[in-house]
């Protein structure tokens, strides 16, 4: 079984996948082994190709049109992934090889209970960690309760509330050091940002006493590539 999967999802991004995978395709054999690469195309306008090479790459399609459909990318790699480890980053975050390896090699020693998160860089100045780059035990998700799929469709906050169960249901975060993802320049285009509705979603989830996401993965969706499941 491997170690980590490394979940990214993205919309309308094909430039970034490729740099990503042509990156992964480079790491060491045996560090490849360790790992498990999930793929989400959250309903691009192109549909989303890789090229997997011998890489142990999963690729998802969302097969419904959902505005910042975030939480269920986020919950159906969750549910696909078959690592103990889940390394959530956005596409245009990328962690170097030297401290993937690193990564890898520190698992063991991680507290299971804890979300860490990560130093980012942006042409050579540091910035405030990014929400949606961190490092959790597979089961501390799913302790939580998922992402909260209410907030698909509209922009902001899934993060916040899902942070916020982390901190109630499972424990601490902490920040690593000694490793920082790249940002790379790329932000979603076209699409609302306007918070008004997911802002008061979030006060009346709060007001509710914080409720663990319901109904996980509310969307059809297609595994590209995978083989026809016989009958």
């Amino acid at each position: 079984m491997t170690q980590l999967s490394l979940i990214t999802h993205v919309y309308n991004a094909q430039a970034a996948v490729d740099r990503q995978v042509a990156g992964w395709r480079q790491l060491p054999a045996e560090l490849r082994a360790e790992l498990e690469f999930i793929v989400v195309d959250d309903f691009s306008d192109q549909p989303l190709t890789v090229d997997r090479g011998d890489l142990n790459l999963r690729l998802f399609r969302v097969d419904d049109d959902i505005p910042w459909n975030m939480p269920g990318c986020r919950n159906l790699a969750a549910l696909q992934s078959d690592s103990p480890w889940l390394l959530y980053f956005d596409v245009d975050n990328v962690l170097a090889p030297a401290d993937l390896a690193r990564l890898v090699g520190v698992l063991g020693r991680l507290n299971p209970r804890t979300l860490y998160v990560f130093r980012r860089v942006f042409q050579g100045q540091e910035l405030e960690p990014h929400i949606n780059s961190f490092l959790i035990r597979r089961q501390g998700f799913f302790r939580t309760g998922g992402y909260d799929e209410d907030f698909s469709g509209h922009y902001g906050f899934e993060d916040v509330l899902f942070r916020q169960l982390w901190r109630q249901q499972v424990g601490p975060e902490v920040l690593l050091t000694d490793m920082a993802f790249e940002q790379m320049e790329l932000q979603t285009q076209g699409m609302s940002r306007d918070t008004k509705r997911n802002q008061a979603l979030i006060q009346y989830k709060a007001a509710i006493g914080w409720p663990k996401a319901k109904n996980l993965v509310r969307f059809g969706w297609t595994e590209v590539g995978a083989a026809p499941v016989s009958t």
